[in-house]
């Protein structure tokens, strides 16, 4: 596909993207692409109550390292996969997004999800390119928990792990529905859901919670490399267990569980402990830097 004198700014879906006369013609190439490569058109988002204005974009995804590219080209991002620290995919009925993390900043890209397919088959690429090699040897263990995961994240987990990526150890804590009175009226809440999956290649954490509330029609889904964590332990807040991860860059990850999740928290914490041991004492640690630090709940 070539180009003629185009505005980005009037395309309103994503499409694929393999080489750079399938660029729009007002992005500018940066130096040193190869000839052939993945990636997609992320359109204009023109803003809504969910998602403020945000320019096209170009994701690339080359050997070793992803490009963000814009209209202008001193606002190129080059993001080495060594890098790349947590890939967040949000999917919540029409709206999707993309948060990359790499050394503390983050960026967040936002799509329409009607050309899903196409985002889809970059993120597949971009993650087996990104987690191509087992970092755990040890023998895939998965514990019969109480708690089985509910169809929702049992199907979100299926279209997430590859082929080949062995799930080790995981802990569920189910979406919940309360009933609360309040002035004599009945009202009903919900609390939102995560599944937690250690593999051979990463940590994974699935969970239908969204700014802070419980969402129906979809997931948040966010990886992270076995060499990015520095810590799993479970701990209470307010009576209330829960799993705290830390990353390298200083990215926390809070997960809250319920009661009777104590032990099979505990569990978790314990065996991602041991089996991320012997991966993270093999890369140097730098002490992040204060302003990076972000919670993730």
């Amino acid at each position: 596909m070539s180009w003629g004198r185009v505005d980005s700014r009037d395309y309103f879906t994503p499409f694929s993207i393999f080489r750079a006369a399938d660029v729009p013609s007002d992005f500018r190439i940066p130096p040193g692409l190869p000839e052939e490569f993945s990636g997609f058109f992320i359109p204009q988002e023109n803003g809504t109550l969910e998602l403020r204005r945000v320019p096209p974009r170009v994701l690339i995804l080359t050997e070793g390292a992803v490009w963000i590219l814009t209209r202008r080209s001193a606002e190129h991002m080059r993001i080495p996969l060594a890098s790349l620290e947590v890939l967040e995919c949000g999917r919540i009925l029409l709206l999707g997004w993309i948060t990359l993390h790499w050394n503390g900043p983050a960026q967040v890209l936002p799509y329409n999800r009607v050309g899903t397919m196409i985002v889809e088959r970059f993120l597949n690429s971009l993650k087996v390119s990104w987690l191509s090699e087992s970092a755990i040897s040890l023998d895939p263990v998965v514990p019969g928990f109480e708690m089985e995961p509910d169809l929702k994240f049992c199907y979100a987990k299926s279209t997430e792990l590859f082929h080949d990526e062995k799930p080790l150890v995981q802990v569920f804590h189910p979406a919940a529905c309360r009933t609360v009175w309040h002035f004599g009226f009945r009202r009903e809440t919900r609390s939102a859901g995560d599944l937690l999956v250690l593999s051979d290649r990463r940590l994974l954490w699935i969970t239908d919670r969204h700014r802070a509330a419980y969402e129906p029609y979809g997931t948040v889904n966010r990886s992270a490399p076995i060499s990015a964590l520095v810590e799993v332990r479970s701990r209470f807040v307010d009576g209330l267990p829960g799993l705290d991860i830390a990353l390298r860059s200083g990215v926390r990850w809070s997960v809250p569980l319920d009661r009777r999740e104590q032990d099979e928290a505990k569990a978790f914490a314990e065996d991602a402990t041991e089996r991320i041991h012997v991966v993270t004492m093999s890369v140097p640690f730098e002490r992040p830097v204060q302003s990076h630090q972000q919670e993730l709940r």
